[in-house]
């Protein structure tokens, strides 16, 4: 069952329609989802789930890229699925591999090591620390040994003027949720959920601030 008190895109249940075109402007959009697929599908992973994958942006490049694996996306918003489905059909992605699910990140309907990558993009700042861990173990839980976490989201400012624009954005997505991130503690909580190699990949000045790219491990099982 989908999360009742999850948070539509933006942040807000304003329209919807306002969310793609808010990301293109400020956001940098295609040079942070080019470098988050670009190492998403290294090694050509044969299952990727998305997290919150919203109105399907993401998951359309995903397909793209990888055209023989299988692509979940998931989505608490019905409404933000729905613009997924229109937005995959009208971009001639082959839909035979790819399904979207109404669900939680919180407790996944996905059975354990299922997946090769679990990628999260604009998803954990919007949770609160309790729920960010939840959301952690839980893609611990369904990656294949030896898969991989991939993470879009907000890191702690570099400069006043980031930080000023980070601000600006803890001022409509709260406080409480967005204080890790300020202080730059999301990779230490990827960490404690088991993951190993947790490395920051690439770090992006933005509208809204600094946006890093943060990727981790779930390392095979020692042998006795």
């Amino acid at each position: 069952m989908p999360d009742a008190s999850f948070v539509p895109a933006a942040g807000r249940r304003g329209p919807l329609a306002l969310y793609d075109p808010i990301v293109a402007l400020t956001m940098r959009e295609r040079t942070f989802r080019a470098r988050l697929i670009a190492q998403a599908t290294a090694g050509a992973p044969s299952s990727v789930l998305e997290l919150g994958c919203g109105t399907g942006s993401l998951t359309a490049l995903l397909a793209r890229a990888l055209p023989s694996a299988a692509i979940a996306g998931l989505d608490p918003d019905e409404a933000a699925l729905a613009r997924a489905r229109v937005k995959l059909a009208a971009g001639r992605v082959d839909l035979s591999h790819v399904e979207l699910h109404l669900g939680s990140a919180l407790e996944l309907s996905m059975e354990d090591e299922s997946f090769d990558r679990v990628v999260a993009s604009l998803v954990l700042h919007h949770l609160t620390d309790a729920q960010k861990r939840a959301a952690l173990r839980e893609a611990f839980r369904v990656l294949c040994p030896g898969g991989r976490l991939h993470i879009a989201d907000w890191g702690a400012p570099q400069d006043p003027a980031m930080r000023g624009a980070f601000f600006a954005l803890r001022l409509l997505d709260g406080f409480e949720c967005t204080r890790a991130h300020a202080r730059g503690e999301l990779a230490g909580m990827i960490e404690q959920a088991g993951f190993s190699e947790v490395a920051r990949r690439d770090r992006l000045r933005t509208g809204w601030g600094t946006l890093e790219l943060l990727s981790a491990k779930r390392i095979l099982p020692a042998v006795s």
